[in-house]
């Protein structure tokens, strides 16, 4: 991989790159022992995912690995936020907590919880998982995730989603997988979201404008599928 192609692919200046203290033939050691991983890394998210569609309240799961350039990247912008954090390939399994990414659909906002207690009792958490939310949300049942121990975060762009971190091992290596919570709702609008506003469209206005309006679709859709669930109930009965 040319040094100077990849910088001027993720936009890194020369002196963005000296900041984050490591040389290129560290980052290449690091970039060619992940590839060597990547098969074993595969096989282990679709194992992982296998259990994951086991569940009755998942609709559907997505996993990906990390692709190695990213991996690459990502590295190089962490170590410029953490310079004194020691990464080399002997160790950045473990400090990278999303080589192995799954992303876990499900039909209706309440089935969090059922999902929530499977995971607990089938992995060990890494870290505190996080539940993200849009600023002034309402009716969600902050004091459950409260309880449960969650990391609440409010995000600018209506962002929703549950995150995991939980302990896994591949090959006898232990490393950390990240399982993400959400309604086909909230994953429809994440992913118009990120197709269009990423990464020329950002600061656009009149686009922020329409996928807030989008995002409000979404939520007002995750809504009434609740409302239609209680009410096939009352039907039942």
């Amino acid at each position: 991989m040319d040094m100077n192609l990849f910088l001027k692919k993720y936009n890194i200046t020369d002196e963005t790159f000296l900041q984050c203290g490591l040389s290129w033939e560290e980052l290449m050691s690091i970039y060619k022992d992940y590839i060597c991983k990547i098969s074993e890394l595969e096989y282990t998210a679709e194992y992982l995912a296998s259990i994951l569609r086991k569940v009755p309240n998942i609709h559907s799961v997505k996993f990906r690995v990390k692709d190695p350039e990213h991996l690459i990247e990502k590295i190089i912008r962490k170590k410029i936020k953490r310079p004194h954090m020691s990464i080399d390939a002997s160790n950045y399994p473990n400090l990278m907590t999303d080589l192995i990414g799954t992303r876990v659909i499900h039909l209706f906002k309440e089935d969090w919880e059922a999902i929530d207690k499977f995971i607990r009792s089938r992995w060990h958490l890494a870290e505190k998982p996080q539940a993200n939310f849009k600023k002034g949300d309402m009716g969600v049942p902050f004091e459950n995730f409260i309880s449960k121990g969650f990391d609440i975060r409010y995000r600018e762009f209506g962002y929703r989603s549950i995150h995991y971190l939980v302990k896994i091992e591949t090959g006898g290596i232990p490393l950390i997988a990240e399982i993400q919570l959400r309604t086909i709702f909230e994953e429809a609008w994440s992913e118009i979201d990120h197709h269009i506003r990423y990464p020329y469209n950002t600061e656009n206005p009149i686009i922020s404008n329409y996928l807030k309006i989008l995002n409000q679709l979404s939520s007002t859709a995750d809504d009434m599928a609740s409302f239609l669930k209680v009410f096939e109930k009352d039907l039942k009965k």
